[in-house]
């Protein structure tokens, strides 16, 4: 992981896409390329939102915070669980 991400963080517009998790079948949401951000993150969202548009579809976050599950994995968590379509 990313050494450089502090847990409590927040980054500001975040450029990410829609993909299918092989490992659950679900759409998830990761950073896109580019960003200094690993793309295999994920991105804590509306599932709504993610249902909503095709696997693949582009959003942009206005901030996400950087937090940790108690099983120590990183994610990002979208401000109000909000994406946009981009």
């Amino acid at each position: 992981m990313n050494e450089s991400l502090v847990i409590g963080e927040v980054l500001e517009n975040i450029k990410c896409e829609s993909f299918k998790d092989p490992e659950t079948g679900r759409i998830r949401v990761r950073p896109l390329e580019g960003q200094g951000l690993p793309t295999k993150l994920l991105i804590e969202c509306s599932s709504e939102e993610r249902k909503a548009h095709p696997v693949g579809t582009t959003f942009k976050t206005e901030s996400v915070k950087v937090c940790k599950k108690s099983d120590g994995r990183v994610y990002l968590r979208a401000k109000d669980q909000w994406i946009s379509k981009i």
